[in-house]
């Protein structure tokens, strides 16, 4: 059997190994065709890999002395040559994994990935893509980039759209998927010169199918299943959204629990509460590819416990099975 293989930089974020390894056990566990690296000081995985149950056939162990911590420089990676980041990345530039996933410093993972397994061609620069729940049922939306580039050109969001949208049918199976530009307002004279810039090359595209502008209030929506943008509004529109659907939700538990009276009508809503708690949980859809990679490169949250590295090893396995890369490639190929 042809094993689907990660490098799973399990050491640099801020909870530790445990729930790193627990998630991988539970993806080993359901995918019998995946097998994992865990990267990072073998000592420690080993030791805590003892508590847990999965096929010792498909785990291998490449230990480093080194770990990129969070407050990092950005070119660190290059100073810890044996760190657990770098090394995952280089198993993956090297053909020994299809792809690598860290829960690691953000920054340094960016410039190790551009530096090691570089960009596809066409693509100037690679863009963080998350998944975003929305209130249609069983539907997502694709937003990029999400902090890898603080500052892009309309070049790249049209670069970004082709590639989510390539992604979009392949991952998600949206035969034509919907792509709209995240902006302060539908008229096509809103925004910025960026905006009304990219707004022309994208509605100009014969291969985009382009919805328009759409505002950050439409982003779960379910209106369109891409949304581009540069790196600094797509991580403040992200951060604002998590928050907002984790106070709400607390928010809502809290007013359901005030009284005997909201306690007993709770319990008749319990499900409906737990199905719409599920579907705005980030950590249900934790995770973001790194897209325009030569590679297949995901990060999760630094705070991730085991559901949201789950989500994103999970996410991970797709990528890989799905040949994502090659069909990128061939996507850019043909612009």
């Amino acid at each position: 059997m042809e094993y689907k293989t990660i490098a799973f930089d399990v050491m640099g974020s801020d909870k530790g190994i445990p729930p790193a390894l627990e998630a991988a056990c539970q993806v080993l566990n359901e995918f019998n065709d995946l097998k994992i690296i865990f990267v990072g000081n073998q000592e420690e995985i080993k030791k805590y890999l003892k508590k847990l149950k999965y096929d010792n056939d498909r785990v291998e162990f490449f230990n480093t002395t080194e770990i990129i911590n969070m407050t990092d420089s950005i070119l660190d990676f290059r100073r810890k040559k044996d760190s657990s980041m770098t090394k995952a990345i280089e198993l993956v530039n090297e053909d020994k994994a299809n792809a690598v996933v860290t829960g690691g410093a953000t920054a340094p993972y960016i410039a190790a990935c551009h530096f090691i397994i570089k960009e596809i061609q066409g693509v100037d620069r690679p863009a963080f893509m998350p998944v975003i729940p929305t209130i249609v049922s069983n539907k997502v939306t694709l937003l990029l980039d999400v902090g890898a580039n603080l500052e892009c050109t309309p070049k790249d969001l049209k670069t970004f759209a082709i590639m989510a949208g390539e992604y979009s049918k392949l991952i998600n199976k949206i035969e034509k998927p919907l792509i709209g530009l995240l902006n302060v307002g539908e008229e096509k004279s809103k925004g910025l010169e960026l905006h009304r810039e990219t707004y022309k090359l994208l509605e100009d595209s014969e291969r985009i199918n382009f919805f328009g502008n759409i505002e950050p209030r439409y982003v779960t929506s379910g209106f369109v299943d891409v949304v581009v943008t540069d790196g600094y509004t797509g991580n403040i529109a992200l951060k604002a959204a998590e928050g907002m659907a984790k106070n709400l939700l607390n928010e809502i538990k809290s007013s359901v629990t005030k009284n005997l009276f909201r306690k007993l009508a709770a319990l008749r809503l319990r499900k409906a509460f737990k199905e719409v708690a599920a579907k705005f949980d980030y950590k249900n859809h934790a995770g973001a590819l790194l897209i325009g990679l030569n590679k297949i490169a995901f990060k999760s949250h630094g705070s991730s416990d085991k559901r949201s590295f789950y989500a994103t090893l999970k996410m991970t396995y797709n990528a890989i099975v799905n040949n994502v890369v090659i069909r990128l490639k061939e996507a850019l190929l043909n612009e």
